[in-house]
């Protein structure tokens, strides 16, 4: 009796045992499969900045000038040398060149006429020389002897045809050769005098006035000349050329298109309730999608005061210089954030550690190798980062930047290259896979 209640106790923790390793056998799942190890997250520390209100729009890179070249005369191109996506200079580089030949054939007749207006001036000027006052003189005498002979010719002649002696004819020869021989004289006489006295003030301004007018004409062939020669008026790039060698320009005819870009102009669109808060002179910052992981700054230049009738978006123009080799084109695309109010210190955490769910924004926070999860409004955008406000989040703790797609709060996880604790009490690292076959037997899972 005594054996009998000792055997049936020692049963029943046996039964006992065995139940429960059944049960523990069937949660544990199939021999030989592991449970998941916790998931890898990256961190990164919430932060505390001074920051400003921050407004961003995205736009365009406009060239800073643009320069349509045209031709100021007309004429065959002769050489056309640089191409579409050349670099130019302004002042130097040759963009076409027209013919030259009809223009420099044109100037040596116009500077002979000068030279011949020039002696004239000199002439009239100085006036007459000794020696052609002294030849104007005899001459004045020789007319003066000739008109004293045909005087007293015509008194004989007179005589004679009163006493009937001298017909009408000889007497009318006699009256016109005095008359000529008086005429003559006079005439010699005034070139005698005008020599003596030298020429009008107004001849000597006529002369002056016509050695102007050939200097002027001269002049005018020169500038055509010059303007064969079409140059950039900007340093930049040509963008468009509209001539080639042995093609007829016509004056005002379109040659090409230059742009300058050593600084280069970004215009985008602000909204009519955002651009009281646009100032000029403010500070901007740039981003392009064509350069990622650059930031440019500029300044805005200018707020154009005319609104966009159908979107009601003023356009504004920052003002950046371009990289030395000039990376900054246009036409590129281009975020542009600018600031404004008081700076206020403000909470940051990382935009990727920033979940946006049904519920709202949450973010995932790290600690003793867990995860918490605090929901929250975001506040402004600060480059890539997003405010927090609220005071729940302190600055240095560690929000969760990758891998927290699929967490919950409070699941345990773990930080790249963390050893984890595997089967059987071996730990190992977390991105290192177990390797299996006969020669790891026994190795770290």
């Amino acid at each position: 009796m005594h054996s009998h209640n000792i055997r049936l106790p020692v049963f029943l923790a046996a039964l006992l045992l065995f139940f429960t390793t059944d049960a523990l056998a069937g949660r544990a799942g199939p021999p030989g499969k592991r449970r998941p190890p916790p998931p890898v997250v990256s961190v990164e520390k919430a932060v505390k900045r001074s920051v400003r209100s921050q407004l961003t729009v995205v736009g365009t890179i406009d060239p800073y000038r643009t320069s349509i070249v045209s031709s100021e005369i007309e004429g065959r191109v002769e050489t056309a040398p640089i191409r579409e996506g050349d670099l130019v200079e302004a002042g130097k580089t040759v963009i076409a060149a027209l013919r030259r030949t009809d223009l420099e054939i044109d100037l040596r007749i116009e500077r002979a006429e000068l030279a011949k207006a020039v002696q004239d001036h000199l002439r009239l000027k100085r006036g007459s020389r000794p020696e052609e006052i002294e030849a104007y003189r005899a001459r004045a005498r020789e007319k003066e002897a000739e008109l004293k002979r045909d005087e007293l010719g015509l008194k004989r002649a007179e005589d004679l045809y009163r006493k009937k002696i001298l017909n009408r004819s000889n007497y009318d020869q006699a009256v016109a050769k005095f008359e000529i021989s008086r005429s003559q004289y006079l005439e010699e006489k005034n070139n005698l005098r005008m020599s003596e006295i030298g020429p009008r003030k107004e001849e000597i301004a006529r002369a002056r006035a016509e050695v102007a007018r050939m200097r002027a004409r001269i002049a005018g062939i020169q500038d055509k000349l010059r303007k064969t020669i079409i140059r950039s008026p900007l340093t930049g790039f040509l963008t468009e050329k509209n001539v080639e060698v042995g093609q007829w320009v016509a004056k005002g005819g379109r040659v090409g298109e230059v742009i300058e870009t050593r600084k280069v102009l970004v215009r985008a669109p602000v909204s009519e309730k955002q651009i009281s808060f646009v100032t000029v002179g403010d500070s901007a910052r740039v981003r392009l999608d064509a350069i990622p992981g650059r930031v440019f700054t500029g300044r805005i230049a200018r707020i154009i005061p005319k609104a966009d009738t159908k979107s009601r978006t003023f356009p504004v123009e920052v003002e950046l210089d371009n990289t030395s080799d000039y990376a900054l084109k246009a036409g590129m695309f281009a975020r542009i954030v600018m600031e404004y109010g008081a700076s206020v210190q403000s909470v940051l955490i990382p935009k990727d550690a920033l979940l946006i769910r049904p519920r709202g924004a949450s973010v995932f926070i790290f600690d003793k190798g867990r995860v918490r999860e605090i929901s929250f409004k975001p506040g402004r955008n600060v480059d890539s980062f997003v405010e927090v406000p609220g005071g729940e989040i302190k600055p240095g703790m560690r929000v969760v930047v990758q891998g927290n797609e699929k967490l919950r709060n409070g699941i345990t996880v773990r930080l790249p290259g963390q050893i984890r604790v595997g089967p059987g009490g071996k730990k190992g690292r977390g991105k290192r896979p177990a390797k299996k076959g006969k020669n790891n037997e026994g190795r770290r899972g």
